[in-house]
């Protein structure tokens, strides 16, 4: 048996040395590309990636139309973000040995590149190949919605759900398309399977406590507990009063940088910060499941703010960015030669309202460091008017009642609706959509020829 036969037969029995022959193979045979690729195969599933990928490429310098070489070093790009590669090498890779894994691989780096209509491409060609992949058919229609076809993505999950009903990402991504064209019954009730989806970013907490069903009991105190972001917390905060009334007690626990704000206005007996001491509390919900637990109702209005009359132009706030750690923020923010489009308009006073490293867009802006969201209400409270991408700010201001005019990329997030101009969750918001995906020439005018109508009244 040659060495190279040796490390073959050694890696397929899951034997610990295999990587050590193979090492021993390119010692005298650097060339050999069988090797240098299925080192790069241990090393990888050992974590080692750097070390994967220079071998990869070394089987590749030797041998560069080997296959499997191509995909594996595409998978690794890939996972680490190098997009423009990573596309570029699996697309040499499904050239060279098509199959439906390798395409279903091309489609996730397209649509990690936002190439939507190729990554399209890629899935329904992995899907002819392999019909009953759930996960191409999954992404398909993840894309089918990024496209902006909800309605097709729906159609096209329904079919996967009723092939295997108990399947999470499935079941949640279909809730996210149902919502967004307003079918908020059926919406909530497959959003119930956001916890069990891989990559949703709230882990589930019980507190110990059953699960609250929704029913009246007049006996009970109920713990309703903040899960996702801030302005989740805010949007679904007016829920809280519905429950209130279904049980005993009601105790709500929320981010802290959130509590002085609801303190007295969500409709609980108790607002609590994350780390504080809870009471004694019999049942437990997540705040997102509210809409689901009371049967779908609809989502109760924010009063409307009472604005004193003021003279000179009209104050305007500006939040252009959200966190760049969101998954979505790509999307979602401005890039900062945007701003010129709104700051030309004349006689308007601007407010920067931007928190971290893009408050810098704006230079010479006066300091904004609120302590909290109910200083961040007190600062907005002296405003006519907020332009915001989709971030906490937005909801803090329109759940005051506040004019609120929402930039949203081509794709919005499911509450945002499918289209229109308006939302029934905030009837001061008014919605600027992009109308081609990654470009917001046209929402960017619509505003500006709204704020020099603003400066005319």
């Amino acid at each position: 048996m040659t060495l190279l036969a040796h490390a073959h037969a050694l890696a397929a029995a899951g034997a610990p040395e295999a990587a050590a022959v193979y090492r021993q193979v390119l010692e005298t045979a650097p060339d050999c590309a069988d090797a240098a690729n299925n080192l790069g195969v241990l090393l990888r599933r050992s974590g080692a990636d750097a070390e994967a990928a220079s071998r990869y490429r070394q089987a590749l310098a030797a041998e560069p139309m080997h296959a499997d070489a191509s995909y594996n070093l595409g998978r690794v790009l890939l996972d680490h973000g190098t997009l423009p590669q990573a596309v570029a090498i699996l697309r040499r890779a499904v050239a060279l040995r098509p199959c439906a894994e390798r395409l279903h691989t091309l489609g996730r780096a397209l649509q990690a590149a936002d190439a939507l209509a190729e990554a399209r491409a890629a899935y329904e060609a992995a899907l002819r190949l392999d019909p009953g992949s759930l996960e191409s058919l999954n992404n398909l229609a993840n894309v089918l919605q990024a496209l902006g076809q909800p309605q097709q993505a729906v159609a096209l999950l329904n079919d996967a759900i009723a092939a295997q009903p108990d399947h999470a990402e499935l079941r949640y991504n279909r809730s996210l398309a149902l919502l967004l064209l307003g079918r908020a019954a059926e919406g909530w009730r497959d959003y119930e399977w956001r916890w069990r989806a891989r990559g949703f970013p709230s882990p589930p907490r019980d507190f110990g406590l059953p699960r609250w069903t929704g029913a009246t009991d007049p006996a009970a105190t109920l713990l309703v507990h903040w899960e996702q972001g801030l302005g989740d917390t805010i949007q679904f905060a007016r829920y809280v009063g519905l429950a209130r009334a279904r049980v005993g007690r009601l105790v709500l626990l929320v981010q802290r940088p959130l509590q002085r704000l609801l303190h007295g206005t969500a409709g609980a007996d108790s607002v609590l910060a994350e780390g504080d001491a809870l009471p004694r509390c019999g049942l437990q919900a997540p705040l997102l499941s509210l809409p689901h637990l009371l049967g779908g109702a609809a989502p109760p209005s924010p009063p409307a703010a009472v604005r004193p009359a003021r003279s000179g132009p009209p104050q305007v706030g500006l939040v252009w960015a959200g966190n760049p750690a969101h998954s979505n923020d790509r999307h979602r923010s401005l890039p900062p030669q945007a701003l010129a489009h709104i700051l030309a308009v004349h006689n308007i006073a601007f407010r920067n309202l931007q928190l971290g490293p893009r408050r810098a867009d704006i230079a010479n802006s006066p300091d904004f460091a609120p302590a909290d969201f109910a200083a961040t209400a007190d600062i907005l409270s002296t405003l006519d008017l907020v332009i915001a991408v989709d971030t906490a700010v937005a909801h803090l201001a329109a759940s005051r009642g506040l004019p609120v005019w929402l930039l949203l990329p081509f794709a919005p997030d499911w509450r945002w609706g499918a289209s229109g101009p308006s939302t029934a969750w905030y009837p001061s918001m008014r919605l600027f959509r992009q109308r081609i995906a990654g470009r917001w020439q046209e929402p960017l005018d619509e505003i500006s020829t709204a704020l020099c109508d603003l400066t005319r009244r």
